[in-house]
């Protein structure tokens, strides 16, 4: 559509039979700066029309071939020609033609004969209210596309008729034609959510009585049960005495972004994992059951959880397995101490329970109202028993215990933090007494802590401060009496507490995963103490050093091994590893392919504390081993208990059977001596031979190579 303004001019079609009268047009239209084409019947314009594309369409009536009003029906069938301006002009004048020609499509009409400033003017005005009109349904179009990308609807509803009108758009976002729509208000409020519909409904009156400004979220209940959010806004439209004519507002589906809260809350206050509460989520709940039992006075419990040895699990069985161990133990967990179909109530009922996970294998538990301490006794046994039986995870049957710590407020503490430490210190202090027990805090525990923090402490600077020691006892051959090897046995020269043993630290460097370090440091240690004794021309012997569930199954263990050898230019074979059953048996083929590794390094192998754990002896075969080491437990009553000398016994038959070394630990007397040597055991190890002592009383000994008076070696 040209503009009647615009440098081009608009294209005007005259469509009339008579030849002069479109003389008369034409010459009238030009010399105002419009365009003319002509047609002498509706036939004849209707092609042109197809052509031209004109702006405006001047017409006869009574024409031959086809008529206006014919023509007129034409061009409204037409899709450019719904909207193209049409000036009927006929000398028909009564009022049934004129009503004819509107129905037929005219936009107006003009009597014969005219005065051409009349029909300049008439032509003038007829294409600024077209121009008008398509600009107003190009806006109201281009609104209706931005309203359907944007998913806005608009309304209007005028409260003295009670007329609610939506928009297109609106009605396709709540699912219903615009036709079926009730065209109420009430008709709007019945597809509002039964649970907003009060506050929607106050909302809009407040617009009325208050002149308040609704900007609402609520729920939207599509046809066919669905439903979704929407943010509603609307204001009133006031006339010249500030009374309220139209309500006028939008709705805008704000689904995505209702859905993008509750993922960011989520994540927020949610463990993604086993879905559980979170650190942030947990200690919000637990501030707001402190407000609670402080106004009415009530007890609450806080419960920290901790998985014994969930890391060796971790290790062992991949992160894979350590994950979904995690949410079975948290669908467990959450079993255990809920009453109700909801793990989480709201502290104002009679029982309350909020189970959460930390993070790793730590989950607290927050009991409030309880009548007394014992309650939450009662919910940690009914835990531990919950996870006493067996998980069954990629066909690993796999035990987790767990260890339990127990505040209660207000005598273990009365903020947030204060319960956590109070009932994260009493869960070590489960640790301590075994795993898979529940302790009360009590005040001594905390002095406990405060040790135990300063040893994790100490013990992240050991191997900096140079504060490890290897201490060596000696391993002799039962027939020649000779020293034939040592275990290297790890010391803590402390600063403060002077020479600790190994069972004074190591499990704090598991918990703190400092143990790969100390068993590196250690392994070096050793190799390096073994090839010193050798370049000082003493009878090489072997050293055996123990390695870890964690320093086993870490991906740098063989690399390790060759660096520690390659450094200090030992030979392989004077260097044995020593294992427990649990360590190769908790995944036997990565075992098997480890222990493969080693041996074609030259390593000797040996399964230290044997008879304690659980060794299949189809899997033990096809372990490359050199030794099995019989745990000291059976020698010290081999003398005493028939069925230990029975079991030793058995061990060493099936060692040999195997083509396997045998060594007895724990050998204290001459008569356990004799009676390992009757069952023609390998080698022994014990206090008859020596303890665990210095590398320089060991070097001694090497130089000395001879029997003690009497007994045998000389201490």
């Amino acid at each position: 559509m040209r503009e009647v303004e615009k440098s081009t001019p608009a294209l005007v079609l005259v469509v009339d039979d008579e030849a002069l009268a479109r003389i008369f047009v034409r010459e009238a239209l030009e010399q105002s700066g419009f365009e003319v084409c002509e047609a002498s019947n509706g036939a004849q314009a209707l092609d042109q029309f197809a052509v031209r594309r004109p702006d405006l369409i001047i017409m006869d009536v009574m024409m031959p071939v086809m008529d206006g009003f014919s023509a007129c029906t034409k061009f409204r069938e037409l899709p450019e020609g719904s909207r193209v301006p049409i000036l009927i002009m006929t000398a028909m004048d009564d009022a049934e033609s004129i009503a004819r020609a509107y129905k037929h499509g005219a936009t107006d009409f003009i009597p014969k004969p005219m005065k051409a400033t009349i029909l300049e003017h008439r032509v003038r005005y007829m294409l600024r209210g077209s121009i008008t009109l398509n600009a107003l349904l190009r806006s109201e179009a281009r609104l209706g596309l931005a309203q359907r990308i944007a998913k806005i609807g608009n309304w209007e509803w005028h409260p003295s008729t009670d007329h609610f009108t939506p928009s297109p758009e609106l009605c396709r976002l709540m699912g219903v034609r615009l036709q079926d729509f009730g065209g109420t208000k009430s008709a709007f409020l019945k597809m509002v959510h039964e649970e907003d519909r009060d506050r929607v409904d106050q909302a809009l009156n407040e617009i009325l009585n208050k002149r308040k400004p609704c900007d609402i979220d609520h729920r939207i209940v599509l046809p066919n049960g669905g439903e979704f959010a929407v943010n509603l806004q609307a204001e009133a439209v006031f006339d010249d005495q500030l009374k309220a004519l139209t309500i006028v507002g939008t709705a805008k589906d704000i689904s995505e972004r209702k859905r993008s809260e509750r993922e960011i809350h989520r994540l927020a206050y949610y463990d993604s994992l086993t879905g559980l509460p979170n650190r942030v989520l947990f200690k919000d709940r637990v501030t707001q059951a402190l407000a609670h039992a402080r106004r009415y006075q009530s007890t609450l419990a806080v419960l920290f959880l901790d998985l014994d040895r969930f890391k060796v699990i971790n290790d062992t069985l991949g992160h894979n397995v350590g994950d979904l161990l995690l949410k079975q133990v948290a669908d467990r967990l959450a079993d255990s101490v809920r009453n109700s179909d909801s793990v989480s109530r709201s502290v104002e009922k009679q029982e309350a329970h909020e189970l959460a996970r930390l993070g790793g294998d730590e989950f607290t538990v927050l009991l409030t109202n309880i009548h007394d301490a014992q309650d939450a006794g009662i919910v940690a046994r009914r835990i531990l028993e919950a996870l006493a039986r067996p998980f069954l995870i990629d066909g690993h049957e796999i035990t987790a215990t767990v260890s339990v710590g127990i505040a209660i407020f207000p005598t273990d503490g009365d903020t947030v933090d204060q319960l956590l430490k109070s009932s994260d210190i009493a869960m070590y202090h489960a640790k301590e007494q075994g795993r898979n027990n529940f302790q009360f805090y009590s005040a001594t525990m905390n002095v406990l802590a405060a040790e135990r923090l300063d040893m994790e402490n100490d013990l992240r600077k050991v191997l900096e401060r140079h504060e490890l020691l290897a201490y060596y006892q000696p391993q002799v051959d039962i027939r020649t009496n000779r020293i034939v090897g040592a275990e290297a046995l790890v010391r803590w020269r402390h600063p403060k507490q002077g020479m600790l043993l190994p069972a004074a630290f190591l499990p704090v460097a598991v918990d703190t995963g400092m143990i790969r370090k100390l068993d590196e440091e250690v392994l070096l240690m050793a190799c390096r103490q073994n090839k010193a004794w050798q370049d000082a021309g003493y009878t090489p012997i072997r050293v055996s050093v123990n390695v870890s569930n964690s320093f086993f199954h870490g991906a740098s263990l063989t690399s390790v091994i060759a660096k520690a050898l390659a450094e200090t230019k030992l030979d392989p074979a004077y260097l044995e590893l020593e294992l427990t059953e649990s360590i190769t048996m908790r995944h036997v083929e990565t075992s098997i392919t480890m222990l493969q590794e080693l041996r074609m390094m030259g390593v000797r192998l040996s399964i230290d504390d044997f008879g304690t754990g659980y060794s299949s002896l189809s899997h033990l075969q096809r372990f490359p081993l050199n030794m099995l080491k019989i745990d000291q437990s059976f020698a010290r009553d081999l003398t005493h208990n028939a069925a230990n000398a029975s079991i030793t016994r058995a061990i060493i038959s099936l060692a040999h059977s195997m083509n396997l070394s045998v060594l007895a630990e724990g050998v204290e007397t001459e008569k356990q001596l004799e009676l390992l040597r009757q069952q023609e055991c390998d080698q022994v190890q014990g206090h008859l031979f020596g303890p665990p002592m210095p590398a320089e009383e060991l070097e001694r000994l090497l130089a000395s190579a001879v029997p003690r008076k009497q007994t045998g070696w000389a201490a």
